[in-house]
């Protein structure tokens, strides 16, 4: 029978992924544990996970788009009651049974945080040490935590960081948002199934939940005797087991998804080698942060509901999450920040920033409006909870995460072009929501009282905040500010590990002179994008001029649809910039002399529907963006490989530049010499044949900053003018009038081309003769 199984499954790993998958439920649901099953366990997490082409089972590139029926398979065999994780309970029925993970698989700021012994007491019955160099090696860890850990691994791998808009809602992201709902209920009174009440594979723990830095809570809150397996007395020792018995699955994907998706390793000059070693692994896809930007929304939802948990053994740890989640996002989000592309998908990062630090918003956030594709996402700013006081506690916590990284992210909107709808939208954002009512406030009361050496806050007498009823103490709207100046001071030290850091104020001199220049930049951009809206207006009537320009738009030529859009799309542009020109007026207290209309009213239903990127919109766009005509840029890149327009068929160029390829990878050089030649095989060639020409690419170097390298690109076939809509339409209307004639398919064919061949040698006889 043993026997049976083993060959079942080493068979089955070869079949088609939906045969696959009904195997493999097959094996799980009528085989009892077993030493085979053991042994089968981690090969078949090998295969699932695997880094190659042939054996991996895709789980970030089967889209519900795409690959419907793969991607409804997949989701059917991984989720959290599905068949993986039922072998996986299955064999939990061994409380001994261990599987080593290298160390040197997991990201590097785990690896040596593992190494020095400053882990969370989570990692401490898992590290397994090398008995004669005393270093740790791998980790012991169940069947269970085995596969969470390669689960969270598969996002941060090196070899799928191709992925593009059109993976967007992978089935892995779909996976890791039922993980987070199943394993981390934002429902108090939901438990997670199945019960498994049994298990005896995880140790008490006499530090529950504690991490090796001084936490930012103070040291009562800090007691966490549910989940500890050492208390007062020992007539608790049974319940507390039991208790984190319970709870034991909760805070495995909590702790592993937080320390494996959100790790980064800085660079610097001591590890230089090791970062060049490991840069690909270290850099963020944008599926990373999205999914990352979904981790954040929920366990702010999670957390928030500590007070009213009627389950006790869940209360330490949904408590726990903030802390733990807050300090680790800071870091990753200070990386991102530091090292993205200049560029529009900068909003992403900024994006899960912003939910970073409104924790507010997400009191009853369900993340099935990001886990569906096709979910409706524009309600969430209109069910959105609004900031109050009782989150001044949470601003001083992490006082850093609102001002250390806004002054990173302020400074990059003075090299982007301003006038861009993209950029304009993304400063609108981040000045509405550091102008909610109280946020500045009270970080402006806070800065003052850290810098302040005396006894009170000295106003500034042109500040704005002096008229929204501030006093010139410690306290803002009567509440007193005293203690959260402490904690927001640890916050600084402890966020900053760095030995030489200092606190730069926001409201400072140096500050208020560079709010001085932002404004000047968009009073500048929206002026540029009002003459912008004028260019654009002249360049569509000129187009839709003549019955030329008619014929265009009904042979799908242009696309005036397309062109509307962009031009609803600039004509945002200039009610965004002055509406961000009086939200960052508010923000720093100035009252800058500078000509500009009163703050326009922007329509919410607008704003929704621009400012949030659920599953599609906001790919969709960027891609939409991509395959749209250029006006006034100039692609630099293979001609070749420009971004399809609308008024060409995509699987019709895509198909044609296969073929061409393949041509040009045959008879390359009999193509450069041809082209070189002066006889009249010569001048046909340069008729047919693309031009030589030097193309130009970004390439990143190891500390993510873009060169520019130039390639020589021979005489070369190209069939790119043959995949036009308007080619096609011609053709066929060819076709038909023929077939009405009664000549057939093949005749046609030949006729157009001797056609083709009279054309080009007639052309390439006129300039021959022209050059004699």
């Amino acid at each position: 029978m043993a026997h049976d199984i083993m060959s079942q499954f080493y068979t089955c790993l070869n079949l088609p992924l939906q045969e696959k998958v009904d195997e493999l439920t097959r094996i799980i649901d009528q085989s009892t544990p077993s030493k085979d099953l053991q042994t089968l366990f981690p090969q078949l997490i090998s295969n699932i996970f695997s880094n190659t082409f042939n054996n991996g089972w895709g789980l970030r590139t089967v889209t519900c788009d795409a690959k419907k029926h793969e991607f409804v398979a997949l989701i059917a065999f991984f989720e959290p009651l599905g068949p993986m994780l039922r072998l996986c309970y299955k064999l939990l029925s061994d409380p001994q049974l261990k599987y080593n993970l290298p160390l040197n698989v997991l990201p590097l700021d785990l690896q040596m945080t593992l190494e020095r012994g400053r882990c969370p007491q989570f990692y401490s019955d898992m590290l397994v040490t090398d008995p004669q160099t005393l270093n740790v090696v791998a980790l012991a860890l169940n069947p269970f935590d085995y596969y969470i850990f390669n689960f969270a691994l598969h996002l941060v791998s090196n070899s799928q960081q191709t992925s593009s808009w059109e993976n967007w809602s992978s089935a892995y992201f779909a996976l890791a948002c039922d993980y987070l709902m199943h394993f981390l209920p934002a429902d108090p009174n939901v438990s997670v199934l199945p019960h498994i009440p049994n298990y005896t594979g995880k140790v008490p723990m006499a530090a529950p939940l504690q991490t090796a830095n001084r936490p930012l809570y103070s040291p009562s809150l800090l007691l966490i005797p549910d989940l500890s397996g050492s208390s007062m007395s020992n007539q608790h020792t049974t319940t507390q087991n039991q208790s984190r018995n319970e709870v034991w699955r909760s805070e495995t994907v909590l702790q592993v998804f937080i320390d494996i998706w959100m790790s980064v390793e800085q660079f610097s000059a001591r590890n230089v080698e090791m970062f060049q070693r490991n840069y690909t692994t270290i850099s963020s896809s944008p599926e990373r942060v999205r999914t990352v930007r979904v981790l954040v929304k929920h366990l702010h939802s999670f957390s928030a509901k500590h007070m009213s948990d009627p389950a006790v053994r869940s209360s330490a740890l949904r408590k726990y999450a903030r802390q733990l989640m807050c300090v680790r996002a800071y870091h990753y989000v200070k990386h991102l920040v530091t090292t993205w592309p200049l560029d529009a998908s900068f909003r992403l990062v900024m994006e899960l920033w912003l939910s970073l630090i409104q924790p507010w918003r997400y009191v009853n956030n369900n993340i099935s409006e990001d886990r569906f594709a096709h979910h409706n996402n524009n309600t969430e700013e209109k069910k959105a909870n609004k900031l109050d006081l009782s989150f001044t506690q949470f601003i001083a916590e992490n006082y850093p995460s609102y001002t250390c990284i806004f002054q990173l992210v302020l400074p990059r909107f003075m090299r982007l072009d301003l006038s861009a709808y993209k950029n304009a939208i993304m400063l609108f954002r981040l000045g509405k929501v550091f102008t909610q009512q109280h946020l500045c406030p009270i970080l402006w009361n806070l800065e003052k009282a850290i810098t302040d050496s005396g006894t009170g806050l000295s106003l500034s007498p042109d500040t704005s905040y002096n008229n929204s009823g501030m006093e010139q103490s410690y306290t803002y709207n009567g509440i007193s500010l005293h203690k959260w100046v402490t904690i927001a001071k640890q916050s600084l030290s402890e966020f900053n590990l760095s030995a030489n850091f200092e606190y730069q104020p926001i409201w400072g001199e140096n500050m208020r002179s560079f709010a001085s220049h932002l404004l000047q930049r968009i009073v500048s951009a929206r002026t540029t994008a009002e003459n912008n809206i004028e260019e654009f207006n002249k360049i569509l009537n000129q187009k839709n001029k003549g019955i030329w320009g008619s014929i265009k738009v009904f042979l799908m030529i242009e696309d005036e649809g397309e062109d509307a859009a962009l031009l609803e799309e600039n004509k945002k542009v200039p009610n965004y910039l002055t509406t961000s020109f009086h939200y960052f007026s508010y923000i720093f207290g100035l009252n800058a002399p500078v000509a500009i209309p009163p703050e326009p009213v922007i329509e919410e239903n607008s704003l929704d529907s621009s400012l949030h990127d659920n599953s599609l919109s906001f790919p969709l766009s960027i891609t939409n963006k991509l395959r749209s005509k250029p006006t006034k840029v100039h692609y630099m890149g293979d001609p070749d490989l420009m971004p399809i327009t609308t008024y060409e068929s995509t699987i019709l160029v895509r198909m044609l530049y296969q073929i061409a390829s393949r041509l040009n990878e045959m008879y390359g050089a009999q193509f450069e010499s041809l082209w070189n030649r002066n006889d009249l095989c010569g001048f046909m060639a340069r008729e047919v044949l693309q031009s030589p020409c030097t193309i130009q690419t970004y390439v990143k170097d190891v500390t993510n900053h873009q060169n520019i390298v130039s390639q020589q690109l021979p005489a070369r076939l190209s069939l790119r003018r043959l995949g036009t809509h308007a080619f096609v339409v011609w053709i066929s209307i060819g076709y038909i009038i023929f077939k009405m004639l009664s000549y057939s398919g093949l005749f046609y064919a030949f006729v157009l081309i001797i056609m083709w061949l009279m054309f080009v040698f007639t052309k390439a006889s006129c300039k021959m003769l022209r050059t004699i």
